[in-house]
């Protein structure tokens, strides 16, 4: 967080923060997983992997799209898929999720997401007593549950059954604690980042042969990666992309697009997609990448990430950015703005401000002191505070304060 940050959270600490040292059964909840990508389920990914690694039993519980099996292991950790069936696919999914849950009798529920995966956790909990998690994946998530008809009734009922809600901004604290949330169930735990992985190119010559290997120009190199979702605000970034352009015709935006894909042609798309006029994605100086499966090696070529989002949660995308060295521009909104300071380790601008983000391109495109300082800042920045070892720590952190290795410790007995 910022050092001036006012927030009554901190990252969970000290006797919250230890590993468990009992072996835990989790079940983790949420809406799609590999091989769809994107945002969350990377973080995901990486927290599951890191826990079965020290020996925990990790089950991923999402929803079964078309062409994917109903079982199957992941990198060690145990994907269980839930069939939907119509007319209310939504129900059916809450509903076989929380049959999984009681089912499967884990120590701990984590739920990643305030909508469906909240309720189905809320009410395996109900069948197994076991302490239950929900992650708010972005600020705006709770208010437009309690714009829902039942909305405010709704949240009431997961403040009382939730025993936790790790955040990952103090966005999202605001929101919950405006909601009546109780403090006592709040976390400060953001999302993190593997800088082994996703690190800087060792010399300009390595980035150079980088950029050569994946057909990629020279000049200045900026980057938009992530879903095609009205919310990331992709058209906002080509109308100012034009602007840029005509000023400085040798800069060039790539964008490389989150998989959204089951493997059998199906979309698994959530929320409000984006209409993006041909006319903005066939101008000059815009590269359409597709789903880019080799993200590391994209990050280290390019020289600005751009993060146009009117709402996020702790971007995931832009943390692997600031690890790999790049200087980034990001609208004032979610997570970024509790470690990105304006001129000190990246260029923030307004939401929507469409002039102020064309001279936040414009800047760095000119100056490549200027991008070099600011990568600079913001690898040091995510080294220190956004590892994503630190974050399954605090996590599994929480599982033991709730009890989940004295739960883990008497099934054993049993």
């Amino acid at each position: 967080m910022r050092p001036d940050s006012t927030s009554s959270l901190t990252r969970a600490s000290g006797e919250t923060e230890r590993a468990a040292a009992q072996p835990l059964r989790i079940c983790m909840i949420i809406s799609s997983y590999h091989p769809i990508v994107g945002g969350a389920e990377k973080q995901v990914a990486q927290l599951a992997g890191l826990m079965t690694g020290q020996g925990h039993e990790v089950f991923i519980l999402t929803r079964r799209y078309p062409g994917l099996p109903a079982a199957e292991t992941i990198d060690g950790v145990r994907v269980r898929r839930i069939a939907m069936r119509k007319p209310a696919k939504g129900v059916g999914f809450i509903l076989g999720a929380a049959r999984m849950v009681r089912e499967l009798n884990p120590d701990v529920i984590h739920c990643h997401s305030l909508f469906s995966p909240s309720l189905a956790g809320a009410l395996g909990k109900r069948w197994t007593g076991a302490p239950l998690l929900a992650k708010p994946m972005c600020g705006g998530e709770a208010s437009s549950i309690a714009q829902k008809p039942l909305g405010r009734q709704r949240l009431g009922y997961m403040a009382r059954a939730v025993d936790r809600f790790p955040m990952v901004s103090r966005e999202i604290e605001a929101e919950l604690a405006d909601l009546g949330v109780p403090a006592e169930k709040l976390r400060f735990i953001p999302n993190g980042v593997d800088g082994a992985r996703f690190c800087p190119a060792k010399t300009q010559v390595d980035k150079d042969k980088l950029r050569l290997s994946l057909g990629l120009p020279a000049g200045p190199l900026f980057l938009f990666a992530g879903r095609l979702a009205a919310q990331k605000r992709l058209p906002l970034l080509l109308e100012a992309w034009s602007d840029v352009r005509a000023r400085i015709p040798q800069a060039t935006l790539a964008i490389a697009g989150a998989n959204r894909s089951s493997g059998s042609g199906y979309q698994a798309t959530f929320g409000e997609g984006d209409e993006i006029p041909a006319a903005l994605l066939e101008q000059p100086g815009v590269r359409m990448l597709g789903h880019v499966a080799d993200m590391p090696n994209l990050l280290r070529a390019v020289d600005v990430f751009v993060l146009p989002s009117a709402r996020e949660g702790l971007s995931n995308a832009l943390l692997e950015a600031c690890a790999s060295g790049l200087a980034c521009i990001t609208a004032r909104t979610g997570g970024a703005m509790d470690f990105m300071v304006d001129g000190e380790n990246g260029l923030l601008f307004e939401v929507d401000d469409r002039r102020a983000l064309a001279s936040a391109l414009e800047k760095m495109a000119g100056d490549s002191d200027l991008r070099a300082r600011l990568g600079a800042a913001a690898l040091r920045t995510v080294a220190e505070s956004y590892d994503i070892r630190q974050t399954a720590t605090s996590l599994l952190g929480q599982y033991v304060e709730l009890g989940a290795g004295v739960r883990a410790a008497a099934a054993r007995r049993v």
